[in-house]
């Protein structure tokens, strides 16, 4: 980090802005360098998770109204058996096998019977064929994704959030970088105006100082949301999210899995299924369910969707051929940090508390992407002529106390290690910072 930490800056006056606090000791020139230089280089990334992330946030209720076709059940009719829903909406894909039909509790919803293809571009991705249980009218047929139930313009603003509609993993180091990075500048920048607030500085009167104080006050206000979308978002992430998922499984914390084992004959009869699905009502699934049936060796799973508003999932195995029930898991039984995911990764999505949720999240994405203008309008509030200003100028090692300093580089290690690719990004800055300073020397 000797470029971020070291050196002068070119053309810089001979008198050090910064000397103070060098002199006292402290690292807030450092911490100041690193914010400012890392934030311009980041923000193209972090502006590009903004504005996909708003669409994301506010993507399900959108979908309400962009689908409310093949969402509305318009018969008005009682339901009729779910063996008679499969068996329409199969003969809209004869060629596909039905792997779960998500049934519905409120009255005007249609049933959705979903299918496996292998043509489609991963397991995540399914048909969903939409029936009116009702009178059976075929109300839609499209592909729906993920354990969200995402509809097609869903599906595709979260692949546009998540990996810039690239189709490989590549893609996804574009979010995996701006949530690392976001995470790191709102703690650099809550510490830089903690600084300040305790030294009592007044506050100037130009454009730039009026942008600093907006810039500082709104990432203040939402610094807790930065950090929950950082969190959050590096469980979902290629590089880290593979080692929080190994940690994970290490220490049990996933959510417990029923027992499935069937004494019967693998074979199963949807006519199985209205059995199956008053049991698991009984034992208290309410919403949306949706209904899996049991292949070789096993037995029918009836599991609660994520929905809005929903604070837990509740499961249930039942042996079709008997009617009874092999195995029940309630949402109180699962571990603690395997009830934080769940929680937390819905609040992400929007889900967990509804059209609030959504509205938090969506006025988080605004902030960013207002906290990123005031961030570049101080950048060229110290030129001239409509050019960019100098970075802050450097500090030296040697002028930080020393247990400052180790606390700083293992502060740093220490979320290397958490977000991998900050770390790496980092090292990336301080060779880009080294030469520009060079560049500028001549």
């Amino acid at each position: 980090m000797t470029s971020l930490a070291t050196g002068d800056a070119a053309g810089a006056p001979a008198a050090n802005p910064v000397a103070k606090t060098q002199k006292n000791g402290e690292p807030r020139a450092l911490l100041h360098r690193i914010h400012v230089v890392a934030g311009i280089l980041v923000a193209p990334l972090l502006v590009i998770a903004a504005v996909t992330g708003v669409a994301y946030a506010l993507a399900p209720s959108i979908e309400k109204v962009v689908y409310h076709e093949e969402l509305t059940a318009t018969s008005g009719l009682p339901a009729q058996p779910l063996e008679k829903q499969v068996e329409v909406a199969q003969r809209v894909h004869p060629e596909l096998p039905v792997t779960a039909v998500q049934v519905p509790e409120k009255p005007g919803q249609t049933t959705r019977v979903m299918f496996n293809d292998e043509q489609l571009k991963s397991e995540s991705y399914r048909h969903a064929v939409f029936v009116d249980p009702g009178d059976l009218s075929i109300k839609g047929d499209l592909v729906q994704y993920g354990s969200s139930a995402a509809l097609p313009l869903r599906a595709w603003i979260s692949e546009g959030h998540r990996r810039l509609w690239i189709d490989s993993n590549f893609g996804r180091l574009y979010s995996e970088t701006a949530a690392s990075w976001m995470g790191a500048l709102a703690i650099g920048g809550l510490w830089l105006w903690w600084d300040r607030s305790r030294r009592k500085r007044t506050q100037g009167t130009s454009k730039r100082a009026h942008h600093m104080r907006r810039h500082a006050n709104v990432g203040v206000a939402v610094s807790v949301g930065l950090l929950f979308l950082t969190v959050t978002g590096l469980t979902w992430s290629w590089v880290a999210g593979t080692g929080i998922a190994k940690l994970r499984e290490t220490m049990d914390w996933y959510a417990p899995k029923p027992a499935v084992t069937a004494t019967a004959p693998a074979n199963y009869d949807w006519s199985e299924a209205d059995s199956v699905m008053n049991l698991a009502r009984a034992e208290g699934l309410s919403g949306k369910v949706e209904l899996t049936p049991p292949e070789a060796g096993t037995v029918w799973m009836a599991k609660e969707a994520r929905e809005e508003w929903r604070m837990g999932i509740e499961t249930v195995t039942v042996d079709g051929s008997t009617g009874a029930m092999v195995d029940r898991i309630h949402f109180a039984d699962w571990p603690l940090p395997a009830k934080l995911t769940e929680w937390l990764i819905n609040a992400h999505m929007g889900i967990l508390f509804g059209w609030v949720n959504q509205l938090v999240l969506a006025l988080i994405g605004v902030a960013l992407l207002a906290m990123i203008v005031r961030g570049y309008a101080m950048w060229f509030g110290r030129g001239r002529g409509g050019r960019p200003g100098r970075f802050p100028v450097p500090t030296r090692w040697r002028d930080i106390r020393p247990g400052v300093a180790a606390a700083v580089v293992a502060l740093l290690i220490a979320y290397s290690v958490v977000a991998p690719l900050f770390g790496v990004t980092l090292v990336g800055f301080v060779i880009i910072d080294w030469a520009w300073r060079k560049l500028r020397r001549g």
